[in-house]
């Protein structure tokens, strides 16, 4: 039987297995904590040294302005680029490269990237170092086994998708970064199930809601006025009112899991 495109990059792929590791191993040991957005630049300096070596044309790209980027803590992104042997669709890898904080309960270290039974252990081995090294490699694999491909490959490591993606994806997208005259196909290797591909995502609206009250010594509460138990009001309101009324909200498009049929809303913290 002739030796077909897909033989060879899956040929290729299983050649690298070793290589995913290594390079899964390097990104998780760089501690890309968000917040406050550490070591963004060191992981794109990495990333675009080893995708300028396979031939790609590298850009690092400060967030300039986008919430969040600061003189201490500057929002930094890659895009790199490898054209073909001509013209035809482009098709753009796209993952994140910022990680949540640690947490409490770890019995190794986050960063230390260990292998125990086949598995990696550290913060964002799943979510999404390994998907970002897992597109890093497919890419390399496929321009070896197709090194007369036509259209381009890109390869975009975004910061601040763990707080809403402002210094990361939707500044690249403002910039016209994703613009379909540019990029036609994109695929996001986010950790879901390796036998199941999504078609798309459901929508974000963040909100802050905001009550005010007036301080009194906590021996006299009866002179204030408590911002908190007003904060209590105003969740008993969406218990009894806002959740019932989006359960109600729901699509007929393949979701998974089920539950993500209907919209939902998440109280993520309260200060005060």
């Amino acid at each position: 039987m002739p030796d077909t495109a897909d033989d060879r990059i899956i040929r290729e792929i299983d050649q690298r297995r070793d290589a995913l590791v290594a390079l899964t191993q390097d990104l998780i040991r760089i501690p890309t904590l968000n917040p406050p957005g550490h070591n963004y630049l060191e992981i794109c300096e990495y990333l675009a040294d080893r995708l300028g070596r396979q031939g790609f044309f590298v850009e690092l790209i400060r967030a300039e302005g986008a919430p969040g980027d600061s003189v201490a803590h500057p929002r930094w992104n890659l895009v790199a680029r490898r054209d073909g042997s001509g013209p035809g669709d482009c098709v753009h890898f796209n993952g994140h490269h910022d990680v949540v904080e640690v947490g409490h309960g770890w019995t190794r270290d986050p960063f230390g990237a260990e292998i125990e039974d086949d598995r990696i252990f550290g913060r964002g081995s799943c979510d999404m170092k390994g998907g970002l090294a897992a597109s890093i490699v497919a890419a390399e694999a496929f321009i070896a086994a197709c090194p007369d491909f036509r259209g381009a490959i890109e390869i975009s490591a975004t910061a601040d998708e763990e707080t809403g993606g402002y210094g990361g994806v939707a500044y690249l997208a403002q910039q016209g970064r994703f613009d379909p005259a540019r990029v036609q196909h994109v695929i996001i290797p986010e950790p879901l199930h390796k036998d199941r591909i999504c078609l798309g995502h459901r929508g974000v609206w963040w909100a802050e809601i905001e009550t005010k009250g007036r301080i009194a010594h906590g021996s006299m509460p009866f002179l204030g006025d408590s911002a908190i138990r007003h904060m209590g009001a105003v969740l008993a309101e969406m218990e009894a009112t806002l959740f019932p009324l989006l359960a109600t909200r729901r699509t007929e498009m393949p979701v998974i899991p089920e539950g993500a049929r209907q919209s939902t809303l998440n109280i993520n913290s309260i200060h005060g």
